[in-house]
């Protein structure tokens, strides 16, 4: 990812948005860039848990004379665009949680990212002016990719919601 990313920068104008599955891989490739880009380069992570000030640095654009490379989850693949960010590098990964009936517990998987989202993850490249999207995987894997992500909703654990409504829920009969 890093060593895909400063070359990209070598290569091409304007910031960069880079989107990682999770902060353990954001803190790891920021490590990572920092040996490996020029001194104009502001490196700016982004996910939900950073303090706001820090998701506002990321968001806004860069000062005049510098670029910016914004390391981020699947945070930034929504409406959300990001002023002077004309260049993409996707991991094509995500990190979700998956709740598991026979266990009874919901843990975290890295998995591949959908059509869909690769597509969403390439747009935010040229919201602004014309971009450049390097996806890090095989063409052949790219069309394997499932067409849509999975509703969370057939993945998450419903059960405290069903007992909400149990006890809130007004009786069907009367006595």
């Amino acid at each position: 990812m890093a060593i895909a990313t400063a070359e990209l920068l070598r290569h091409e104008h304007g910031s960069l948005l880079l989107f990682l599955p999770g902060v353990g891989e954001i803190q790891r490739v920021q490590n990572h860039l920092a040996e490996r880009v020029a001194d104009d380069v502001l490196l700016c992570p982004l996910y939900g848990a950073l303090p706001l000030s820090e998701q506002r640095q990321a968001i806004l654009p860069a000062p005049a004379g510098k670029r910016k490379v914004v390391l981020a989850t699947n945070i930034a693949e929504t409406s959300l665009t990001i002023e002077g960010i004309r260049l993409v590098v996707d991991s094509a990964q995500e990190r979700v949680a998956r709740f598991d009936v026979r266990t009874g517990l919901t843990r975290l998987l890295t998995q591949r990212v959908s059509q869909a989202s690769m597509t969403q993850r390439a747009g935010r490249a040229g919201r602004l002016e014309p971009g450049v999207c390097v996806h890090l995987l095989a063409k052949e894997q790219a069309e394997r990719a499932a067409a849509q992500s999975d509703a969370e909703i057939l993945q998450s654990d419903l059960s405290s919601l069903l007992l909400d409504l149990m006890q809130w829920a007004v009786p069907t009969h009367r006595n």
